[in-house]
């Protein structure tokens, strides 16, 4: 009897799963054998389609990991670093170094960002991220 034929779009998330948080944990999660998670990643290397679909969703999911998490932090390190600015006592010299250098990261973070695409948009709390002109405010604070 021929075996049933696998369905790449879920072994595909199993694979994704196992890479993230573990292979007993994708077991358990997706109820499926260690020996069917072998059966999965052997797969990868002769079936293009599940490759594909491997490819695909493993990038998607970093993707928006990693999105989500830098935009939240670069938020929350901006707001911390304006107040520290506005905290600064007076205009001496350690304290225009300091605005200043902090001005440097912000660029730095900035043309980071667009080197790397402007499909980092969302900050994973469903609100347009703030940096994006077509959000309608440009302003990081508001």
């Amino acid at each position: 009897m021929a075996s049933p034929k696998r369905d790449n779009a879920r072994a595909a998330r199993i694979l994704v799963d196992a890479a993230l948080f573990g292979d007993r944990k994708a077991c358990e999660t997706h109820k499926i054998t260690d020996r069917t998670l072998r059966n999965y990643r052997a797969a990868l290397d002769a079936d293009t389609e599940l490759s594909a679909l491997y490819a695909q969703l493993s990038s998607l999911v970093t993707t928006q990991t990693w999105a989500g998490e830098l935009n939240s932090t670069l938020t929350t390190l901006i707001r911390k670093l304006g107040g520290m600015t506005q905290e600064l006592p007076g205009s001496t010299a350690e304290n225009i170094g300091a605005v200043t250098g902090a001005i440097k990261v912000l660029s730095e973070i900035a043309i980071t960002r667009e080197v790397l695409g402007q499909g980092v948009s969302d900050a994973g709390d469903g609100q347009p991220d703030q940096s994006n002109p077509e959000a309608g405010s440009t302003d990081p604070t508001a």
